[in-house]
């Protein structure tokens, strides 16, 4: 899991990503380790650069960034950073991008083209949202996540779904 800046509140939302990652059964890499640094901070160039290192060290089978439509700009300018990086190495692997905002439908957005049936894993992936308490502070900003997923479910006839949008996919 790679995070590409903490803007703020840098010691607890680094406890908080490293609890989430952690409940996941995932590794954390920070970009900005260290300190406070807000993503738009960095030059473009310089993002697109450590994610194709990352990319290139790692070699992942799938990658999930946030989606293009999503309302952060930060997370847009991540997307493009991503996309840019996986098309200029030599990265085998499947692209997906998810809406990291659900709850906020203030842009249109499309669910799918594809689903990944987290039925099985809803608890697990709640568990990782409220390990963030200082961006979810409430049960509510926990609960609005099962809603979205629900709805998503039954998009595909799942209990519980998450959509995505399919950028690359070798079968």
């Amino acid at each position: 899991m790679v995070i590409a800046s903490v803007p703020n509140r840098f010691e607890e939302r680094l406890a908080e990503a490293r609890e989430g990652a952690r409940r996941l059964g995932a590794e954390l890499v920070v970009l900005e380790e260290g300190r406070a640094s807000r993503v738009d901070e960095q030059p473009v160039h310089a993002l697109v650069a450590r994610l194709e290192e990352l990319l290139a060290q790692r070699a992942p089978d799938l990658v999930l960034a946030h989606g293009a439509r999503d309302l952060h700009a930060d997370h847009t300018f991540v997307h493009r950073a991503t996309i840019a990086a996986l098309g200029t190495t030599r990265t085998r692997c499947d692209v997906l991008a998810y809406g990291a905002s659900p709850d906020l439908a203030a842009i249109p957005r499309a669910h799918g083209p594809c689903f990944a049936d987290i039925s099985d894993t809803i608890e697990v992936k709640l568990a990782a949202i409220a390990a963030h308490a200082s961006q979810f502070p409430t049960a509510d900003a926990i609960e609005s996540r099962r809603d979205h997923a629900r709805a998503a479910g039954r998009l595909c006839g799942a209990t519980y779904a998450e959509p995505f949008e399919l950028h690359r996919l070798y079968v």
